[in-house]
């Protein structure tokens, strides 16, 4: 185009649209572009004029919004693109307000407008659905009012789906805090019982050690009886003999061997009487005939049963322990001597459970003090216990066996403390700010997709089944909430990580990203694979449907009333 038909063109371009310049800029409602909760701070002067807002700079009114970029800020072209990183406010009526980069007014091209009010929120405000920002241009057409209606309509479906998800969560923290009241008492009469378990089995350790050292002097006292030496010297020439027998069984042994063997081997030819005698003389001895199918070999073998029993019997005589059989026959000889007292004997030892702690040990040297005179006096035996398999005597075995199940008993009742503790701790912080979600733990919801049926246990575990052949893959454990966020916020519970699946092949370990809405139901709704081995699931639940209001700041909803969910109008509205 020639240079002076150019200029004609701009010249009538000039002529035929207003200038930025000649805006009129009197009041801050009328400056184009400019976000309301701005206004007060472009209120002009006495002077008439402007201060930037960063404070760089003060300019005439009139250079507001003038297509020249004046403050190092941008805040006086809210409404050209002049200025860089700054923003264009539209009105949108009908609709939303919202915002553009000032690099897109007056580009010629529309702005996407957002209709769906779950992905708004995550962004800082809709585009323009008004075309404002195309005000010299003007190519964008006014859609505000359709698509606010289709806005409002999603808003109006959602808005009935988090009432009655609400309704339903309602009902998981009203059954939550009933849980944590059970709990807490639990919990309370539980330590309660260590208190007193505790002491039984400080009485039962005291008791013990009592009975041991009175076991150990009657032991100590009785070794030093001539019955125990006499035990001991019995033993002693016992064992000799013992080892002398075996001595000459083995020498008697070579001497038959010999003798066998000068038996088979004698020729009666030679005619030598002493070997004939001798083998005579043998064979009449040990029973043998020279004679075929004569002799005595069954005698033989039914001898060398009555020795092997004879030595058996030997050992398990040397085996005994001689301090045991002391205390055995000490305990037998109680029990022998007074049967018929040991109901009245036991009735003693059974008082011990109802003396309270106060008086217990002021009871417990009366009772010695009774039975050690009733038995002197003959009226009574000592109280009757199991036999003890080892050499620490009844007594000291039973003492010790209460002591020992007293202590598993208060372990027990520790390690159900330990775990009704970790339940409200995890009721106060991860399963969310009214325990809403303690409701869901270990429910478990599926999908099929595919060849496989995917599913998710909440808090607990992932797995993928095959369709095929019923094998399944572990996918991963509860591992956290959404770290990104802050805890106890909505976000922070939009999210739930499960890893430390199985390793696939070739491949890390499998691990589900959980993307969390409101729901009317818990339901697994879709799978994807964004990498490999990596998945994520979308999931719906009431759960997460808190009622307007609720988190909107930091620490806010913790206190909101549980509403009463009426069971029928939720069924109604599913």
């Amino acid at each position: 185009m020639p240079r002076m038909a150019l200029i004609s063109l701009l010249s009538v371009l000039a002529l035929s649209t207003p200038s930025i310049a000649e805006q009129k800029v009197v009041t801050p409602s009328s400056i184009r572009g400019l976000d309301p909760a701005l206004y007060d701070r472009y209120e002009p002067s006495s002077a008439n004029t402007f201060q930037c807002l960063d404070g760089s700079k003060t300019i005439p009114y009139s250079a507001i919004n003038d297509d020249f970029c004046d403050c190092s800020d941008g805040s006086d072209e809210p409404g050209t693109s002049a200025c860089p990183n700054t923003y264009f406010w539209c009105k949108n009526e009908g609709h939303i307000p919202g915002k553009v980069l000032s690099s897109r007014v007056n580009d010629g091209i529309c702005g996407t407008v957002i209709i769906n009010p779950i992905t708004m929120p995550a962004l800082t405000d809709p585009e323009c659905c008004d075309g404002s920002e195309e005000w010299f241009t003007g190519v964008c057409p006014k859609r505000c009012a359709e698509i606010g209606k289709k806005f409002r309509e999603e808003a109006e479906s959602i808005r009935k789906t988090r009432k009655t998800g609400s309704k339903i969560r309602g009902t998981y923290i009203k059954w939550a805090q009933g849980e944590k009241k059970r709990v807490e008492a639990d919990l309370e009469a539980k330590r309660k019982e260590v208190g007193d378990k505790e002491r039984e089995v400080e009485r039962a350790r005291v008791a013990l050690e009592k009975t041991e050292s009175r076991s150990k002097e009657e032991l100590e006292r009785k070794k030093t009886s001539p019955l125990y030496q006499s035990l001991l010297t019995h033993r002693l020439t016992l064992n000799r003999l013992r080892s002398k027998t075996h001595r000459l069984e083995n020498e008697l042994s070579s001497l038959r061997s010999i003798l066998d063997e000068l038996t088979k081997g004698y020729n009666p030819n030679y005619q030598d009487m002493a070997v004939k005698a001798a083998v005579v003389g043998y064979e009449e001895l040990s029973g043998k005939s020279s004679i075929p199918g004569e002799g005595a070999e069954g005698e033989v073998k039914e001898e060398q049963k009555e020795e092997e029993i004879k030595e058996w019997e030997l050992d398990e005589l040397q085996r005994k322990d001689l301090e045991a059989l002391l205390l055995e026959s000490s305990a037998a000889d109680d029990d022998d001597a007074h049967d018929e007292d040991d109901e009245e004997g036991g009735l003693l030892w059974k008082i011990d459970e109802y003396i309270p702690d106060s008086l217990y040990d002021s009871w417990e040297s009366l009772r010695d003090l009774t039975i050690e005179w009733l038995v002197k006096l003959g009226l009574s035996g000592k109280k009757k216990v199991a036999k003890s398999n080892a050499a620490e005597g009844p007594h000291v075995a039973a003492a010790r066996e209460k002591h020992r199940n007293l202590s598993n008993e208060l372990n027990k009742l520790n390690n159900a403390i330990s775990d009704s503790e970790d339940t409200l701790q995890r009721m106060n912080t991860e399963f969310g700010p009214q325990a809403e979600w303690k409701k869901l733990d270990g429910t478990c919801v599926d999908k099929v997709s595919g060849d496989y049926t995917y599913e998710i246990c909440f808090f607990g575990k992932t797995k993928q089944k095959s369709n095929k052949d019923g094998s399944s893959n572990y996918m991963g454990t509860f591992a956290e909430w959404n770290t990104a966020a802050t805890p106890g916020s909505y976000e922070y519970y939009t999210k739930q990580l499960y890893n430390n699946g199985g390793r696939c092949w070739n491949g890390p370990l499998r691990s589900v990203q959980v993307d969390l809405s409101c729901g009317k139901e818990n339901a697994l709704l879709s799978i994807s694979e964004p990498e490999k081995c990596e998945y994520q699931f979308k999931v719906t639940t009431p759960a997460l449907c808190w009622p307007e209001g609720e988190g909107e700041s930091e620490g806010e909803g913790r206190d909101v009333k549980v509403e009463e969910a009426d069971a029928e109008s939720i069924k109604e509205e599913l």
